[in-house]
């Protein structure tokens, strides 16, 4: 029904424009168009998020906000005061912005989609939240190389990428309709080379290469390191081969999944074990960076 209506909005901007000059016509429609793309607001326990909705997919994430991964926003509520929020893989950023909601967290955001990069940038500027959200447009993967980012959709809020490889999160093939020049690093050499706030918890959903990026942050995951908990898309059984990978990563580098609450969540939390944190008995209550951070 809502596809209908809107072909007939547009056969009826195109009609009532047909007197105009071919520029003045364009020019109105576009005008039109960029007026009928409004704000969505979205009220949440933290405060009001503002969505631009600029495609029908940037439209599903204020939609379905509070449906579609109650985890994610219930770890985010657990972030304490002083963490360091690294949202990898942030699309349009309806997670990292919630974050921003709260003054003590800071955020570091990466997306390396070009259109939903733009929407990110979008709402951080109409959020105000400019100086809450560090916004970059890369990919993070196991070295530190130019490549292509394969994307079946190129819109704003389209997912099911995959930087430098062409399977999904599904082990499926990647029906490639774009190839999206992008520059992407590992973890640790990004930062050896721009020496970032450290995160202190990481959300990470890229949709493919979860287990690569785990691999290219193998010194900023170890042991006595500054992470304390990650949230990682892993979807379907956790015993096909993509999901055993990145659970056997991250549990070799010192950090234990806390098992889902809903067997059907996407993302499963991964916390530093105890036993090989560093200072852990101020580390459970005091979120605070250290200082060099």
């Amino acid at each position: 029904m809502s596809k209908k209506l809107a072909r007939a909005v547009e056969a009826f901007a195109r009609l009532i424009t047909l007197p105009l000059k071919p520029a003045r016509r364009t020019a109105t429609i576009v005008t039109a168009a960029e007026m009928l793309c409004r704000e969505v607001r979205v009220d949440t326990r933290h405060g009001a998020l503002l969505f631009h909705t600029g495609t029908l997919r940037a439209f599903h994430f204020p939609w379905f906000f509070h449906r579609d991964e109650p985890e994610t926003l219930a770890w985010i509520d657990d972030l304490a005061d002083g963490a360091v929020l690294w949202d990898i893989g942030a699309n349009v950023g309806q997670y990292c912005m919630y974050a921003a909601l709260r003054p003590g967290v800071q955020v570091l955001a990466f997306e390396p989609s070009a259109a939903s990069y733009a929407a990110l940038m979008r709402n951080i500027e109409i959020n105000r939240m400019v100086d809450r959200i560090s916004a970059y447009c890369l990919a993070f993967s196991d070295r530190t190389a130019l490549d292509t980012l394969n994307m079946a959709d190129t819109g704003a809020g389209h997912s099911m990428h995959a930087f430098g490889a062409t399977v999904n999160a599904y082990d499926e093939e990647i029906e490639v309709r774009f190839r999206q020049a992008a520059a992407g690093y590992s973890i640790d050499d990004f930062v050896r080379i721009f020496t970032p706030p450290l995160p202190t918890h990481i959300k990470l959903d890229v949709d493919s290469i979860e287990a690569r990026i785990i691999a290219g942050a193998a010194d900023l995951l170890a042991a006595g390191g500054p992470v304390r908990s990650v949230m990682v898309e892993v979807m379907g059984a956790l015993e096909t081969p993509r999901n055993a990978k990145i659970i056997a990563a991250l549990e070799a580098l010192g950090f234990e999944a806390v098992p889902k609450a809903v067997p059907e969540h996407r993302n499963m939390e991964f916390r530093r074990r105890k036993d090989v944190a560093m200072n852990t008995e101020v580390r459970d209550v005091d979120e605070t960076p250290p200082d060099d951070l």
